[in-house]
């Protein structure tokens, strides 16, 4: 045995040097001199590429239709066309469209739009989840200022045809593909939305002030900020109601894109209701939990949001009700109070189901992001099991939809939620759930009044079955009852 051992030890020390001897790999000489400081570490990322779980939920709701903005989709040939348009919006913004008549519009040169981009490229690299070394800085630089100035000047025409009440202005604007082409407007609003169809807010921001700054420049922006261009831009893609002024903060560095800045415009009232609360990460309290009882706690929290049906909610006494005041401009205000749960409406369509899916991706993406939207949607789908409750929901008027079934409204909603990753610690709905489940386990705690709801469902809910009932009991046919868990079934016996 000692002989072995030392013959495997030498073996091993052979083996050591033999290592030792052999050449450094290239790969780990380009580790040890990479600069740490050029690298990307992920700290700025605000636009990301959707994950593939989500991205097979419904594809269209995030693959552009007509126009590629940013990195992730440029050079493809499918928005070639949409080219065409982003230089003759960029001639229009710099003054050399002489058959306008929108008045003297020479607002500002390129070469100045050229280095304001310059100055803020490594910095709009840095908001993008992938590094696109394909693309040199002249040809990224190119990118932003055709798609920031598209934007820019897209955001004003839009505004000013919607706010003017000059014809001769308006025929002016009307004129443009892009306003009398019906269907090409939605579908640049819906493509804007996109999470991967997006430039950081401060590239358009930074030259809509290079633009309002010169002095040639038109009236009608003077007093109207980029937020509200951008929100009056987009609301057509869910309804609102117009009475409402919707509060956000002014300050224009809040905004992430433009994506990031309509999102805000529903979550704002919720943020004011919602108490701060603490980040998550890893604290010193965090660690003095003992693991078995934060495992407790944690099942305790999910099973208090599984809540039921509306089918089973609807049997169990409780009230699925439309809120209609405000309804359309906080479609988070879900309330729940004495066996009455009050929902806004959820308006379903071709417009709407992209826009939430990308509110949700974006959601799903950045760590900073509070999940409202998925939130809402993992409540909706603990609603919607079947066709059945998405019939319930609509006829309460909770759920407004345009599709030919309510079968596709399920499935969208199931499909939906079994790819995202929920939260239970960061839920706006968790006191409405809570009571929710409450109401529900007191209901069946009750089982003779179960027992009596059940007969009354299955054999008392038309005239005919109380007639037949009686008719039985008359002519002296014994009744019995044979319970299951959820029904009673009426059995005759003849003797």
């Amino acid at each position: 045995m000692a002989r072995g051992g030392k013959s495997l030890a030498l073996m091993k020390s052979k083996r050591y040097t033999e290592e030792d001897s052999r050449p450094t790999p290239q790969w780990v000489i380009d580790i040890k001199q990479e600069e740490t400081d050029q690298l990307d570490f992920g700290k700025s990322w605000t636009i990301y590429r959707v994950p593939t779980n989500l991205l097979e939920v419904q594809k269209s709701a995030f693959i552009p239709k007509i126009i590629s903005i940013g990195p992730f989709h440029y050079g493809d040939k499918s928005y070639k066309v949409m080219e065409e348009h982003k230089k003759r919006f960029l001639f229009r913004l710099l003054g050399y469209d002489n058959k306008s008549n929108l008045g003297d519009y020479n607002y500002v040169d390129i070469e100045n739009i050229e280095r304001l981009m310059y100055g803020l490229e490594r910095k709009t690299r840095e908001c993008y989840s992938e590094n696109f070394p394909g693309l040199s800085i002249d040809a990224f630089v190119q990118m932003m200022v055709m798609d920031a100035c598209f934007v820019i000047e897209l955001l004003r025409l839009y505004h000013n045809f919607d706010s003017s009440n000059d014809v001769e202005q308006e025929e002016g604007v009307v004129a443009d593909p892009i306003f009398t082409t019906r269907w090409m407007l939605r579908a640049l609003q819906r493509d804007l939305m996109m999470i991967q169809n997006q430039l950081p807010f401060f590239v358009l921001q930074e030259l809509y002030r290079l633009i309002i700054s010169n002095p040639k420049k038109g009236t009608l922006e003077d007093n109207i900020s980029l937020i509200d261009l951008t929100l009056k831009f987009f609301d057509p893609l869910l309804p609102k109601d117009e009475n409402e002024s919707v509060d956000l903060d002014p300050d224009p560095e809040e905004y992430r894109h433009l994506l990031h800045l309509f999102r805000n415009s529903f979550i704002s009232s919720i943020k004011r209701k919602k108490p701060p609360q603490p980040r998550t990460g890893s604290t010193a309290k965090k660690h003095m939990i003992h693991p078995q009882l934060r495992t407790q706690s944690t099942r305790h929290k999910q099973e208090s949001h599984f809540i039921q049906c509306a089918t089973e909610l609807k049997e169990a006494g409780i009230s699925l009700l439309e809120k209609s005041e405000k309804s359309n401009i906080d479609i988070f205000d879900v309330e729940y109070e004495d066996g009455v749960l009050k929902i806004p409406t959820l308006f379903i369509d071709d417009n709407t189901v992209p826009l939430f899916l990308n509110f949700i991706a974006y959601e799903q993406c950045d760590k900073d992001a509070t999940p409202y939207f998925t939130n809402h949607f993992v409540f909706f789908d603990r609603l919607v099991n079947s066709i059945k409750d998405v019939e319930v929901l609509h006829r309460a008027g909770i759920i407004r939809h345009v599709f030919g079934s309510e079968k596709r409204v399920a499935y969208m909603i199931s499909r939906l939620c079994r790819e995202i990753v929920y939260n239970v610690d960061n839920c706006h709905l968790s006191e409405q759930m809570k009571g929710i489940n409450e109401c529900y386990k007191a209901y069946y705690a009750n089982k003779w009044y179960v027992w009596w709801t059940s007969l009354v469902r299955d054999y008392f809910s038309s005239p005919w079955t109380v007639l037949s009932l009686i008719l039985c009991q008359g002519i002296n046919y014994p009744v019995t009852y044979s319970r299951t868990k959820h029904d009673f079934k009426f059995i005759q016996t003849i003797n």
